[in-house]
């Protein structure tokens, strides 16, 4: 084999290796489709009208939504929630074998990471929509259990905590009272 056919392969191969690292990284675009292993924190959008609290009915707090891959809603439940009342509805949620009770509500918000999150730009993975508030006692005593399945099911689920503000808190105050949970 000549030096030059060589030199031809080497740079192919090269080429190749790199056009597939860069697909199976998963880069992200356009659609906010990223997935993540952190759990999300973000404030409710001031706006009521246009706030997760609204859009959701969330009249009571804490407020739990599970969002199928599909978009779809498969469990809304208000009060305290333990991980043994949710875990069936993640499985099902991430083998797409859940009773749907309708299709979610679109909405935006800045996470404490200073990332936009769009609710539709999730479609393809399963999102647990806390919604929540700092002064909110059941609220406080769920978020064991709700680091429990983020640690357990990682990147299968999307962990997102809306702060409704509840009793007028602000970013910090929610970190303050959270932090245990927050990675930024």
């Amino acid at each position: 084999m000549s030096n030059y056919n060589k030199k031809t392969i080497t740079i192919l191969i090269l080429i190749i290796s790199i056009v597939s690292s860069i697909f199976l990284s998963g880069c992200t675009d356009e659609t906010n489709n990223e997935i993540t292993d952190k759990w999300l924190f973000a404030m409710d959008n001031n706006d009521y009208q246009n706030s997760v609290q609204y859009k959701y009915n969330a009249s009571a707090i804490p407020t739990l939504v599970i969002i199928d891959k599909d978009g779809d809603v498969i469990f809304y439940n208000r009060g305290k929630h333990d991980k043994e009342l949710l875990i069936p509805y993640i499985e099902q949620a991430i083998k797409g074998t859940a009773n749907k009770l309708g299709t979610s509500i679109d909405f935006t918000v800045k996470t404490f990471n200073n990332e936009t999150f769009t609710l539709s730009g999730k479609k393809g993975h399963v999102v647990l929509l806390d919604i929540m508030g700092v002064g909110c006692p059941p609220c406080v005593a769920q978020m064991p259990e709700l680091q429990e399945i983020k640690m357990e099911y990682g990147n299968d689920v999307i962990l997102l905590s809306v702060d409704v503000r509840f009793t007028g808190e602000t970013q910090e105050k929610v970190i303050e009272t959270y932090g245990e949970y927050i990675l930024l």
